[in-house]
């Protein structure tokens, strides 16, 4: 990043003055930022970008600076960190972006494109029309696997799978939930809160890291990218989410069919034992009245919590058919005894909940108790033997 070259710029027109430190600041122990959290997650969406912010905007100067933040992205079953580092271009204009990626095990990649958007009301004076004007208010949409930038319509990155983030101006998209079908999974590894001492940021210290090594430091700790709270993104609700364990099949549009790929990790309600849960088959047939009845078939792998790891026995339960006779269904589940329990005289033993509208069309969703992981590859929830996590 060309960080002289933009404070020199803004000295000019500015009695506000930001230099780096005189002298270089005593190394601190910086494993203390990395954040550390249960990663089971609950029912509910979050913008990690708002919950931790990847700049701060410095008002006597008008520039925005990188906080380095450190963030996990799970996507297409591979992991990856990522660290903003600037939003200026060598002249100072705003709005390019240069980035740090690492895939897990992987060495670094920096990328550098534009994704100024509509930019900003001080920039620029058409700033409220291009804002209104779906043809210039564009996102960039960026592959982190390989570093390549599209330009889609909102309407094509909907169904497209070739990104993950995307770009206009300060805002930041991922390809899931009501942005994208892809599924990506972002998290906060690591926020330096000694940038932001008592509730005021210090410009100081911000300004030293970028005339130093561009946050090098904080990017190259050893951070675990899997073991961490994935959270859920705007307009996704549930960990187990809809478009991840069915959908339309491909035989009757009429029916449903099972996304078997997709694990999930989940909590007992008591927070005792674990499960790999899996939806293994919905089977769906219409009736001569035409209702459709449904049949369940959940695969899992327990861990009491007397057990230190998942018993080795993969375990079948077939739910009794429900049908659309019904205009709502509710099943709640005891997956330890592998049960249908009351879903309020015995609320202590719900682990997950299934709710079915049987309206046109069909609604379905599965809530969790206590929270849960995933989804997760069959690879991925492979290697995990303990439920148990820190």
């Amino acid at each position: 990043m060309k960080v002289i070259t933009l404070i020199t710029f803004f000295l000019i027109i500015s009695c506000a003055k930001v230099e780096p430190l005189a002298e270089k600041s005593v190394e601190e122990n910086y494993i203390d930022y990395v954040m550390s959290r249960s990663q089971y997650i609950e029912d509910k969406s979050t913008d990690i970008f708002e919950e931790t912010p990847w700049y701060s905007y410095d008002e006597n100067n008008h520039i925005i600076w990188p906080t380095f933040s450190v963030y996990a992205l799970r996507t297409n079953r591979s992991y990856y960190k990522l660290q903003i580092l600037d939003y200026y271009d060598r002249n100072s204009n705003p709005g390019h972006f240069t980035i740090r990626v690492a895939k897990e095990g992987g060495s670094e990649n920096i990328y550098s494109f534009r994704a100024a958007g509509c930019g900003n009301i001080y920039t620029n004076s058409n700033y409220e029309t291009c804002l209104n004007n779906p043809l210039t208010n564009i996102y960039r949409y960026l592959d982190i696997e390989t570093g390549a930038v599209y330009d889609f319509t909102d309407a094509q990155a909907m169904k497209s799978k070739d990104w993950d983030l995307a770009f206009n101006g300060t805002s930041i998209r991922i390809n899931a939930g009501k942005y994208g079908e892809k599924g990506t999974r972002i998290a906060s590894l690591f926020i330096y809160t000694d940038f932001f001492t008592g509730g005021i940021v210090d410009y100081q210290r911000i300004a030293e890291v970028s005339f130093s090594d561009r946050g090098a430091r904080f990017f190259d700790l050893e951070m675990d990218l899997r073991n961490i709270p994935y959270s859920l993104p705007p307009g996704v609700e549930r960990v187990i989410n809809e478009i991840d364990w069915f959908r339309t099949s491909e035989e009757d549009d009429r029916l449903y069919s099972s996304v078997n790929k997709n694990w999930w990790l989940v909590r007992s309600s008591d927070l005792q034992s674990y499960f790999k849960f899996n939806m293994a088959e919905i089977n769906e047939s219409i009736l001569a009245d035409d209702k459709i009845e449904t049949e369940f078939v959940i695969h899992s792998y327990y861990q009491s919590k007397d057990d230190l790891e998942f018993q080795p026995e993969l375990r079948i339960w077939r739910l009794e058919p429900i049908s659309t006779k019904k205009r709502l269904v509710r099943l709640c589940l005891d997956l330890d005894a592998q049960e249908t329990v009351h879903c309020s005289r015995e609320k202590d033993k719900v682990d997950l909940s299934f709710t079915a509208l049987n309206r046109n069309p069909r609604r379905w969703k599965i809530e969790t108790s206590s929270g849960a992981i995933g989804p997760l590859s069959l690879e991925d929830i492979s290697d995990r033997r303990t439920g148990r996590l820190k």
